[in-house]
C-alpha cells in the first residue's frame, strides 16, 4: 500500500471545548475549520496530527468547498471539571394549599491547567414537567448568565437544555452555578425520577 500526496493546503483551525458534567466530567476538544480547497473534501478516513504528533484517526463526511468541518480531538486532560449538587426539602403555602419545595443547587468548577485560555461550552439540563402535570420548576439565580440550548443542530432536540459559554484563563478556576426549585402539591408524588438531583 502506498499513498501519494496530490496537493496541500492550509486553513485556520478554531479549537473549542465542550463538557456535559451531568453525564461525564471529561472535557472534549472540538476542532472547527473551513475547507480551504476549491473542491469538496470527500468522505473517508483522516489521520489527525498536532504539532507533528499523531493524535487519532477519524472518519469525516463530505465537506463542500469552503464548507465548515468539525473534528473531535478526544479528551483534553489539562482541563478539569467538578460538578457538585446540594438538595433540601421544605413545605410552603397555606394548610389547604400547601406545596413541597424541592430545592436544588448545582455548582460547577472548571480548572484550566493549560498555558493558554480555553473557550468552554458547559451544557446542563433541568427537569421539564409533562403537560398537565401538577408540578412547577422555577429557576432561581444563575451565575454567570446562560442561554437555552436545545441542540437542534444535531437533529436531536432536547427539553430543558441550557449552556454556558465561558473563557477560562490559563491557570484559572472558574465557577458556574444555578439554583432551581421543583414545586409539587403536598398530596402529589413524583413519578419516574428522583426527588434529588443526580
Amino acid at each position: 500500500f502506498h499513498s501519494v500526496a496530490l496537493l496541500r493546503n492550509s486553513a485556520d483551525v478554531d479549537v473549542r471545548y465542550i463538557v456535559v458534567p451531568r453525564i461525564d466530567t471529561n472535557v472534549f476538544r472540538i476542532a472547527q475549520l473551513l475547507n480551504p480547497l476549491e473542491a469538496p473534501l470527500l468522505a473517508g478516513p483522516v489521520d489527525v496530527y498536532v504539532d507533528g504528533e499523531y493524535i487519532l484517526s477519524a472518519n469525516i463526511e463530505t465537506v463542500p468547498s469552503k464548507g465548515k468541518m468539525e473534528l473531535g480531538l478526544g479528551v483534553e486532560q489539562a482541563i478539569k471539571v467538578a460538578r457538585n449538587t446540594s438538595f433540601s426539602e421544605a413545605r410552603s403555602g397555606e394548610t389547604l394549599v400547601a406545596f413541597n419545595e424541592l430545592r436544588h443547587q448545582i455548582k460547577i468548577d472548571i480548572t484550566n491547567r493549560m498555558s493558554r485560555p480555553a473557550p468552554i461550552e458547559v451544557r446542563e439540563r433541568l427537569p421539564v414537567p409533562e403537560e398537565g402535570a401538577k408540578v412547577d420548576v422555577e429557576i432561581g439565580s444563575v451565575s454567570p448568565e446562560w442561554e437555552k440550548y436545545e441542540q437542534e443542530e444535531r437533529n436531536a432536540p432536547i427539553k430543558g437544555g441550557y449552556r454556558w459559554r465561558v473563557e477560562v484563563a490559563a491557570g484559572e478556576t472558574k465557577s458556574l452555578s444555578v439554583d432551581y426549585t421543583v414545586k409539587t402539591f403536598v398530596d402529589s408524588e413524583l413519578v419516574g425520577g428522583n426527588r434529588r438531583e443526580d
